[in-house]
């Protein structure tokens, strides 16, 4: 910002040790509605200050752009762009990462893609491609689950499994979902309680099949969380009996990719509840809310 938009940020910032809670609260008000174009002027008046509830409530302006910025986002994904997972991903990763860097995002998922790419043959069986499939995500890649702290929400986010190469099966399954489709493999998310899963069909989803006939033109399922090990239906049904619970059409169905982010979504509300962290849980909801 320059000229007289400038010399107002800094009218405003200037207020924001104002003893009055009302003109504090308008102030903040004021500042949020100017957007993220605003933001680098707030983070340089945060360098000029000494003062720490001047610091305090500057970043407490950025992180409320951040967080109405990433509503919006997610909005216009969630309406226009739901087909790309990967973006749907790096949003929600937005939420604790707001300064990631998508580029370098795009370039690690390209490079596995093409890792992949030149090991694929398509002459193969289904079988055959998942065995390549997996020798490379899991064996060359070093992608890995985490068994022991599967639960932490850091798990959840593509950045932090990008560079860790460790994941939960939420953020394992999106990974490997977005790579097999970008390489036209017919493989779908499939959501579990306490799991996720994928489903690998004899063809692409059309939108006029039923569900029985997608649920019949699938050949097997896939656990990300266990180096792309396959398993059938029966399993499914038995670690379905071992949790008590109930057995659903949805527990064998593939779902889209709304239904993917608001899952990745719920996992990440489920480890910051257990974390305690309340503030995190309730924009978590919200966002939940924006997309449902």
């Amino acid at each position: 910002m320059q000229g007289e938009n400038n010399n107002e940020l800094k009218a405003l910032v200037h207020l924001l040790d104002d003893p009055d809670q009302e003109i504090i609260k308008m102030v903040v008000t004021k500042l949020t509605s100017l957007g993220p174009k605003i933001i680098p002027s707030l983070e340089e008046e945060w360098e000029k200050s000494f003062d720490p509830s001047v610091h305090k409530r500057i970043e407490e302006v950025i992180h409320i752009i951040h967080t109405d910025t990433l509503r919006a986002d997610l909005g216009d994904w969630a309406k226009n762009h739901s087909d790309d997972l990967l973006q749907g991903a790096i949003l929600v990763a937005k939420h604790l990462f707001p300064d990631i860097n998508i580029l370098k995002i795009q370039n690690q998922v390209e490079k596995l893609k093409k890792d992949i790419w030149l090991e694929m043959n398509y002459n193969l069986t289904p079988l055959e491609q998942v065995n390549v499939f997996n020798h490379v995500f899991y064996s060359l890649n070093g992608y890995r689950g985490s068994e022991s702290d599967g639960i932490n929400p850091a798990y959840c986010y593509i950045n932090h499994l990008l560079e860790t190469k460790k994941g939960n099966p939420i953020s394992l399954g999106i990974l490997y979902l977005i790579v097999a489709n970008q390489l036209q493999m017919p493989v779908y998310g499939v959501d579990l309680p306490q799991h996720f899963i994928l489903s690998y069909h004899n063809h692409p989803i059309h939108n006029e099949q039923s569900e029985q006939e997608i649920r019949s033109d699938i050949i097997f399922y896939i656990n990300p969380l266990n180096k792309g090990m396959i398993f059938s239906r029966e399993d499914i049904t038995h670690y379905l009996h071992k949790l008590e619970v109930k057995q659903e059409p949805s527990h064998f169905s593939p779902c889209n990719n709304l239904q993917v982010i608001r899952s990745l979504i719920n996992y990440l509300i489920t480890g910051y509840e257990l974390q305690n962290e309340n503030d995190k849980v309730l924009e978590l909801k919200e966002l939940l809310q924006v997309i449902s």
